[in-house]
């Protein structure tokens, strides 16, 4: 993902935890609030409930992809946090169609 379509900062997420609206599905729940950045920039926050390193880690690189699709569809200033649900096994195809869905119910989609 393009860097600057990530949130960097601790402070970042803390605002978005604070003030966000959530959408979810089984699989992910989508947290996004209004910003005053000029892009949409999205972030991950996989907890160490889900599991080891490696799961935690393939499932971020995965979500990021996924998302790195549609943040240029994406309705500018608005930051957005996704949090996976511990489940099964994540296949790619299903993580995107959580992804294209949870920005679906959003209405941020452009």
């Amino acid at each position: 993902m393009k860097s600057k379509y990530r949130l960097k900062k601790n402070y970042q997420y803390n605002y978005v935890y604070k003030h966000a609206k959530s959408v979810a599905d089984k699989n992910f729940v989508m947290l996004f609030c209004k910003s005053n950045n000029q892009v949409p920039q999205a972030g991950f926050s996989v907890s160490k409930k889900f599991g080891n390193a490696v799961r935690r880690n393939r499932v971020r690189r995965q979500l990021k992809a996924a998302v790195s699709n549609l943040m240029p569809k994406v309705k500018p200033h608005y930051n957005i946090v996704f949090i996976p649900r511990k489940s099964g096994s994540y296949l790619y195809a299903d993580i995107v169609e959580s992804v294209t869905s949870l920005f679906e119910k959003s209405g941020l989609l452009v």
